[in-house]
């Protein structure tokens, strides 16, 4: 005797409700394990920029203080040449006062002769 679509249905409901309910349970189970997967991936991914972030900033203060310091030290070396620059033209200036002021004068510088024979 030839069932009809309607009395299959009919006798195997439970399982068809059964089947469902199974493959229900895989898919949730798959959608928890994925967002597990997901969360536990932008924790890792948000420790490393934080990690990133933290180096960045660490390097960033130390090459300011460096960038500070060498050019403290930079306005420092040109004050000590200005300073070497106004004493070399004291210097200078002193040394032309004294060279207006002195006459030199050879006394005998007439008389040498030449004393080397023939």
């Amino acid at each position: 005797m030839a069932t009809t679509p309607q009395q299959f249905f009919s006798k195997n409901m439970k399982w068809f409700a059964l089947a469902l309910l199974f493959l229900l349970m895989i898919k949730s189970v798959q959608s928890c394990n994925r967002k597990t997967l997901l969360n536990m991936g932008s924790k890792q991914y948000i420790e490393q920029i934080d990690s990133l972030k933290t180096l960045y900033n660490n390097y960033y203060s130390d090459s300011q203080d460096s960038i500070k310091k060498l050019n403290f030290e930079l306005k420092l070396a040109n004050e000590q040449v200005n300073a070497a620059n106004k004493r070399a033209e004291a210097v200078q200036s002193a040394v032309e006062k004294v060279r207006s002021n002195t006459t030199i004068t050879v006394k005998g510088a007439e008389e040498i002769k030449d004393t080397s024979k023939k």
